[in-house]
């Protein structure tokens, strides 16, 4: 389908602290001081090949530079399954979106499983595609065309029906956001769903350009949302959409493929197209959320080859890169808001599609 001959990009993820547990001794200031918080490491999801049941969960260290590989199988003695698709860190959890194997894992920070959360649908389970963190809740989308709320304690799930098959998903303004992407559908959907948190219903449905797929909000609360197009005739959009009117307007020559707000209004966008022949082409710009206006290239893709996600680091101010050429494993770049290359590592295994840092 055209839809999987393009990288999936991931678009939503959060964040966590890493605390200890009541029995380990407190060390360091006083509950009174000010604590830094400070990024300490990297989860990566890698994707893998679909159909190949080789999606891989691995951890960087980002004081010893050191990687650690598989650390979901390790940790169980099982693989994650076939074609990760999205993570987030909320509390002490770790939330994993596997699509083919039609299940969302919870873990701990070392990636013991503590819940395998699987969601029956009119056939067979429910695909799960994006996760977002709402409310003291954790959203995912589920392909077959609903949208599902993890109580993040009892971890039990209740589901809405929303578009065809939903991608990326936003909470702003006490709404839910929803991108019914259509994908199976040529030229693709052109909606999306907005969801009251509060009775889980959805009270509204915009129209937007084809296909859309992720979210981005800005410290303003301004809210961008990405369209692929149908690559071909209708390009890939970047259209914003008011949260108190929910009005939707296009902001002209920009072709992005996803998004990652950084610090200060600044915002990095991975743009890749291709032509006719399938020949792919990508950049890197850097964009003014507070101007909506491409401010210019923000790193050579000769040095940051194959760009597949991005990720702002809101703590450290870096941006983190996935690539991949589908073969190979693929690597993570640590870009600091200049363009200037601080690192990059092997994240062990093929496709990273979602990065999470974990913080201290």
């Amino acid at each position: 389908m055209k839809k999987f001959r393009n990288f999936l990009i991931i678009a939503a993820l959060a964040f966590a602290a890493a605390a200890c547990s009541d029995d380990d001794p407190v060390i360091g200031p006083a509950p009174d001081e000010p604590q830094e918080v400070s990024t300490v490491g990297l989860y990566v999801l890698n994707s893998g090949k679909m159909g190949n049941n080789n999606a891989q969960l691995a951890y960087y260290d980002m004081g010893t530079k050191q990687l650690s590989a598989n650390v979901f199988e390790v940790a169980n003695g099982k693989q994650l399954g076939d074609t990760g698709n999205d993570m987030l860190i909320h509390g002490k959890k770790i939330y994993i979106a596997v699509t083919n194997s039609a299940i969302v894992f919870v873990t701990d920070l070392n990636g013991n499983i503590l819940k395998e959360i699987t969601v029956a649908g009119e056939s067979a389970n429910l695909s799960p595609r994006r996760l977002a963190k709402v409310d003291g809740k954790v959203y995912v989308s589920y392909m077959e065309g609903y949208v599902g709320a993890i109580d993040t304690t009892s971890l039990a799930v209740q589901t809405v029906k929303v578009g065809p098959m939903p991608e990326g998903m936003a909470y702003t303004n006490k709404k839910v956001y929803v991108a019914n992407s259509d994908g199976y559908n040529w030229p693709y959907g052109t909606t999306v769903s907005v969801i009251d948190p509060a009775t889980f219903t959805v009270t509204k449905t915009l129209e937007v350009s084809n296909n859309p797929q992720t979210f981005h909000v800005a410290s303003n609360n301004t809210m961008y949302l990405i369209t692929w197009g149908d690559y071909g005739e209708v390009p890939a959009k970047l259209q914003k959409i008011n949260t108190s009117s929910d009005a939707v307007t296009t902001i002209e020559d920009v072709v992005p493929t996803n998004m990652a707000v950084g610090k200060g209004g600044v915002a990095y966008i991975l743009s890749s197209v291709y032509d006719e022949n399938w020949n792919q082409t990508i950049t890197y710009y850097t964009f003014d959320t507070t101007k909506d206006k491409l401010i210019g290239e923000f790193v050579s893709v000769s040095d940051v080859p194959n760009g597949y996600c991005i990720y702002a680091d809101e703590v450290s101010g870096d941006v983190y890169i996935g690539s991949s050429d589908y073969i190979s494993n693929g690597d993570v770049y640590v870009v600091s808001s200049d363009g200037t290359i601080k690192a990059s590592f092997d994240t062990g295994a093929m496709n990273p599609i979602a990065i999470a840092p974990l913080r201290k």
